[in-house]
């Protein structure tokens, strides 16, 4: 109390006011601006949900405006069709080179374990005379020092496939 008669003496009966006041309406139209809606879900025929009855938010979207809200989904399925589409040839686009280069070369590259290197017909079509599905066992499950899917973990059996064969073709 004896703070307030100082305030009163020193600041003045409008400074205390304000001094009291202010800062309680500043914090109730803070409160007031975090709780608005920050906007409004309209259906056809349907008054907005989120909106107050004086906001020009507040109308019905009228059934008319519902043909263009139905070409916009329209569009924007098409367009997510075509991203997919696009995703689906960006994931197609396997490059056996790149991960022969990664995965296969240190082995392949340089002879290392006595793996046949890439270019060396002749210890390829010994590995061969088995047949791609023997080679192709022992691409998947590994075989002496070559491990299950030579290293490539990543790499489906079809993908493991096209990789022999670009090491077939060298």
């Amino acid at each position: 109390m004896n703070i307030l008669v100082s305030l009163w003496r020193g600041l003045g009966a409008t400074a205390l006011l304000v001094a009291i006041v202010l800062p309680h309406s500043a914090y109730a139209q803070n409160v007031a601006d975090n709780i608005n809606p920050v906007g409004s879900v309209c259906m056809a025929d349907q008054p907005c949900v989120g909106a107050t009855a004086g906001d020009a938010g507040s109308r019905a979207m009228p059934a008319a405006s519902t043909a263009a809200v139905a070409e916009v989904v329209e569009d924007a399925a098409e367009m997510a069709a075509e991203v997919a589409t696009e995703g689906a040839a960006a994931v197609s686009d396997f490059d056996p080179a790149g991960v022969y280069q990664m995965n296969c070369f240190a082995c392949h590259g340089t002879g290392a374990a006595g793996a046949p290197m890439l270019g060396d017909s002749e210890a390829w079509d010994a590995r061969m005379e088995k047949g791609m599905e023997a080679v192709m066992a022992n691409a998947i499950n590994g075989v002496g020092a070559m491990p299950a899917r030579g290293i490539c973990m990543s790499c489906s059996d079809d993908e493991l496939q096209q990789v022999v064969e670009y090491m077939l073709a060298q």
